[in-house]
């Protein structure tokens, strides 16, 4: 693979003349040269940016500044020499597409802040799909970072989905226009907006390592701007300070959202002491799981006990599936009077080997209370260390960690520090309790998924709303894998819901390790069982179909290998739909299509036939309904 970097200007600029420093824009286009930005300042030396799209405002005169130890260094700055470079490369990738390109142009602008002298730099990034930033302040010792002047400034006439539990992001999201919103109201990121003109965007943030999570918060104008909710007085970097990128995807459609590379692309390459082939690292292995608490989680723990667990083992085998998930309970109740914890765990990874079948373990971040147990945690670096060193002697292939609940510089640091003492000890990582992913998994890629979501959970105890269902692919999957755990066929957890839709959730949201939350007695009892088996958890190539609308229709083509599956996911109305198969290659397909059984949610039709790219399905469809098709060619 070859990376090529052209230093294709670089230019002083000397702003000491007495020219107005309104007059100063500095512009940046995309290598397709639809994508651009241009960066200025006012007449009160304020830096300001403004972003287009085929000259569409998407960004417009918002803010730009860092506040350093008490000092706004986007106020009252002069502009210093300037650097552009273009960029070209491609990576691999495990999610909706097996490579990620990196294409675009970057520009790196020497700022002084006038009255404190202190140096800095401002580097932007051009995409055909979106821009990003961020700031770079050098210098030695100990400073606090108090806040950002970060704003996005929206055009009139957008609406914008969001959610608000900032938390550990389990919301429910909602559409609003940005001046409906007061400063009461912290948005989590990714932010979808939806342009007057049909076309879309998305603010998110890239990279965050050794810095706090941002949200954003409403000013009841078009304005955004960004806040560190979880450090509101600040936070403590030693040496140089490097800011998270901030983000702004863009395209004409959903689909150019959901394949855009951009958040992944902000982050560095993995090490190669810790993953010396990158994400194929021979240890790192996607794949699908059975796990036990959510058609179990007894407070008893009767279902976690070790016995049980060769029930979850047995059936991941039938299905083909790699993995099974230990969750909360397995410290507390396998120990024994001649063995311990780790012993029974051995144990039971020998009697999953030789099954083909591998365990991951749970474990909570600090100490605590679930479930009613007393649980020792892992935030200690020499208890986590530990941990992990017992968790590969014993053969586990991963761990969850749960119950962060927050994006702390403190708590993102705890992060970082995990993924790092599990890869040293070749473990994978699955964050639940946590913050959106930042693209931290091509950095690390034993992250194998995260949580982050309002998932499927929910439905043990609530009811998620039928077009959460049709929200998240264009919302919090934009930015990066989430651990929904799919897929339910009780008839007590449909809740509003189709088998079919179910179904479907395992296809349309993206989870490099992914968690089937049902009894595995419903799966292969299904008349669809043969797709099940056949699902993969990681894909080649991925289409979001024509319909496809926010809140009301999912509607994904995937491709791993030869074979083509459709996932659609409908919302609050019934609906009829129409499938192009134009994605397929030449030939024919052998297709397995699974439908609902209009007024009977419990029950789908699935039926078996010939297709080409040259046909469309029709597809019906009950509010909260759905359709799959598996389609593999023709030998």
């Amino acid at each position: 693979m070859i990376r090529l970097i052209l230093t294709v200007l670089a230019v002083a600029l000397s702003l000491c003349a007495p020219a107005r420093a309104s007059q100063v824009g500095l512009g940046l286009e995309s290598p397709d040269g639809k994508v651009k930005a241009t960066i200025s300042m006012d007449g009160e030396r304020q830096m300001h940016y403004k972003l287009t799209r085929d000259g569409a405002t998407i960004v417009d005169g918002a803010d730009l500044g860092i506040v350093v130890d008490g000092v706004d260094l986007g106020a009252g700055v002069d502009f210093g020499k300037v650097v552009f470079h273009d960029v070209n490369d491609k990576y691999p990738l495990y999610g909706g597409k097996s490579e990620a390109t990196d294409h675009y142009r970057s520009m790196e602008l020497a700022v002084k802040h006038i009255s404190s002298g202190q140096d800095w730099t401002l580097e932007a990034r051009a995409y055909d799909d979106g821009f990003a930033f961020r700031y770079v302040v050098g210098g030695e010792g100990k400073r606090t970072v108090t806040r950002e002047k970060t704003t996005w400034r929206l055009p009139a006439d957008c609406q914008i989905w969001f959610q608000t539990n900032t938390n550990n992001y389990e919301g429910v999201y909602t559409r609003h226009r940005p001046e409906q919103l007061s400063g009461k109201r912290t948005l989590g990121m990714p932010v979808t907006v939806e342009l007057a003109d049909g076309s879309y965007a998305a603010i998110t943030e890239a990279a965050l390592f050794d810095y706090s999570g941002m949200t954003l918060r409403g000013t009841k104008t078009s304005v955004l701007e960004g806040v560190f909710e979880d450090d509101p007085n600040g936070f403590a970097l030693e040496g140089e300070i490097r800011s998270p990128w901030r983000v702004v995807t863009t395209g004409p459609d959903l689909n150019a959202l959901v394949n855009c590379d951009i958040v992944h692309n902000l982050c560095p390459k993995p090490d190669a002491k810790l993953f010396p082939d990158g994400i194929k690292t021979e240890w790192i292995k996607p794949g699908r799981a059975l796990w036990h608490w959510w058609s179990g989680g007894r407070r008893d723990f009767s279902d976690v006990a070790y016995e049980r667990q060769k029930y979850w083992v047995d059936n991941a085998a039938k299905l083909g599936f790699e993995y099974i998930l230990v969750d909360v309970g397995w410290e507390h109740t396998w120990p024994t009077d001649t063995k311990d914890k780790w012993q029974v765990l051995a144990d039971l990874v020998e009697y999953a080997q030789n099954k083909n079948v591998r365990v991951w373990v749970w474990k909570r971040w600090a100490d605590g209370v679930t479930e009613g147990a007393k649980i020792v945690g892992i935030d200690n670096p020499d208890a986590r260390r530990d941990f992990f060193r017992r968790c590969r002697q014993a053969g586990a292939a991963g761990v969850k960690v749960d119950f962060m609940d927050s994006e702390s510089k403190e708590r993102i640091d705890f992060y970082t520090d995990t993924l790092t003492d599990a890869a040293k000890e070749k473990l994978m990582i699955n964050f639940h309790g946590a913050n959106k992913p930042t693209g931290e998994s091509r950095t690390f890629p034993n992250e194998m998924t995260r949580e982050g979501i309002r998932g499927l959970e929910y439905n043990k105890w609530d009811r998620l709303p039928r077009k959460h269902y049709a929200t998240l692919p264009f919302t919090r999957y934009l930015a990066g894998h989430g651990d929904f755990t799919p897929c339910t066929f009780n008839p007590r957890s449909l809740k509003g819901t189709t088998v079919t839709l179910q179904l479907a959730t395992a296809i349309v949201y993206t989870s490099p390790i992914i968690h089937w939350a049902d009894d595995p007695k419903f799966y292969l009892e299904s008349p669809a069982v043969e797709v099940i088996k056949n699902i993969p958890s990681v894909w080649d190539e991925t289409i979001v179909l024509e319909g496809s609308r926010i809140g009301e229709l999912a509607a994904f083509a995937r491709r791993k290998n030869k074979d083509w599956f459709v996932g659609i996911i409908n919302g609050d109305n019934k609906r009829q739909q129409s499938i192009n198969l134009s994605f397929l290659g030449d030939g024919d397909y052998k297709a397995i299509l699974a439908r609902d059984k209009m007024g009977e949610p419990t029950a789908m039709i699935v039926e078996e036939k010939i297709v080409n790219k040259g046909q469309s399905i029709p597809a019906e469809m009950e509010a909260g309904g759905g359709f799959v098709a598996w389609m593999t060619p023709v030998k």
